[in-house]
């Protein structure tokens, strides 16, 4: 997308300059020999700052064009290319500037932009010109100022979803984890009473399982500290879970390859949360599908989920579902995709390792 965008500023950029050449504005009389060279420059530098944004870049063409304007009146009217180069130059700055620092280069680009006009002798066209350049620049403010908007609204949500999988992903650790971990708390403290008639090894062990249990609660705690503390903990579904929703869609099927019941149960909550996006997905938006193809497989180092359907391949959504679904399969070091199919349809495609790898 940027290099077609890039390609067609080049082309437009290329067209309007033969036109002010052909039209003889490098030729223009003005009140220096250098005339010709110094509206070429203005062209250039204004091309650059437009095709390479950059701050200083801008300053530098914008203040180069208005300076042109204001010691050398010429003749002939102002070309084409250092228009459209400008607009261009305005429309980058706004859409790049992060505060209101960045005011005063805007204000600096416009004016040099609407005062162009005033190049040559002044008059009903000019001016004329002028308001039209005026009302330009002005649409272009107001174009970009809209397209900011929706990009901050956009990276709000986006920001509200990953912080949702976020919490509801620390929620689920902290219910299986400090079930099992607690257990294993109360566990290691029960068996050090009785060990004296064991091996001093095996109390040691055990003492070491109650540290590493009491480390693990201090970690949980102070991440779930970080969640509202008004949010009840939900129960945790697992791989179990996902029969009954692949049942509740009468179009689909389920699959599943090797032994599950050891995953832990971040890597299950994780396929529960895939398959349930990807049904949610397909009911929303694949009504006209036939057939719902859902295939879980486990080796010893991963997990990998399919969904697949035959409906239509393009779908249509603000895509914030799988943008949940990566930031939580990212975060156990797994992958996922989405997309059309090789024979058509929709296909979700997600790994997770086990954690059973060994070196």
């Amino acid at each position: 997308m940027a290099m077609l965008w890039r390609s067609g500023a080049i082309a437009a950029l290329v067209v309007t300059a033969f036109v002010d050449a052909y039209y003889g504005l490098f030729n223009a009389p003005g009140l220096y020999p250098w005339t010709g060279w110094a509206a070429f420059g203005c062209i250039v530098l204004a091309s650059l700052a437009w095709l390479r944004p950059h701050r200083t870049l801008a300053a530098l063409a914008a203040t180069a064009c208005l300076t042109f304007t204001v010691v050398n009146p010429l003749e002939k009217e102002f070309g084409l290319a250092e228009g459209l180069a400008l607009t261009g130059v305005l429309a980058v700055t706004t859409h790049r500037a992060r505060s209101w620092w960045d005011a005063p280069l805007v204000g600096l680009i416009g004016v040099a932009l609407v005062t162009q006009p005033l190049r040559f002798p002044l008059g009903s066209t000019e001016l004329t010109l002028a308001m039209g350049l005026l009302v330009v620049a002005t649409g272009v403010l107001a174009v970009v100022g809209y397209v900011r908007l929706l990009d901050n609204v956009r990276e709000k949500q986006v920001a509200a979803v990953k912080a949702e999988q976020k919490t509801e992903f620390a929620r689920d650790l902290h219910d299986f984890v400090g079930h099992h971990i607690t257990g294993m708390v109360v566990l290691a403290q029960g068996a050090s009473r009785i060990v004296e008639r064991n091996p001093a090894q095996a109390k040691q062990a055990l003492e070491r399982i109650e540290e590493a249990g009491g480390e693990a609660m201090t970690a949980m705690r102070r991440m779930v500290g970080m969640l509202r503390d008004d949010v009840p903990v939900a129960p945790v579904a697992g791989i179990v879970d996902i029969e009954p929703l692949v049942e509740a869609e009468p179009r689909a099927t389920l699959e599943v390859h090797g032994d599950t019941g050891g995953l832990p149960i971040e890597v299950a909550s994780s396929v529960h949360r895939v398959v349930m996006e990807s049904l949610t997905n397909i009911r929303k938006h694949a009504r006209e599908a036939t057939r719902v193809d859902v295939r879980i497989q486990t080796t010893p180092d991963w997990v990998t989920v399919r969904i697949a359907d035959d409906g239509k391949p393009a779908r249509q959504g603000n895509g914030f579902g799988l943008i949940g679904l990566t930031e939580r399969v990212q975060a156990l070091g797994g992958r996922i995709k989405a997309g059309p199919g090789i024979d058509g349809g929709w296909v979700v495609d997600a790994a997770l390792p086990t954690g059973k790898a060994t070196a």
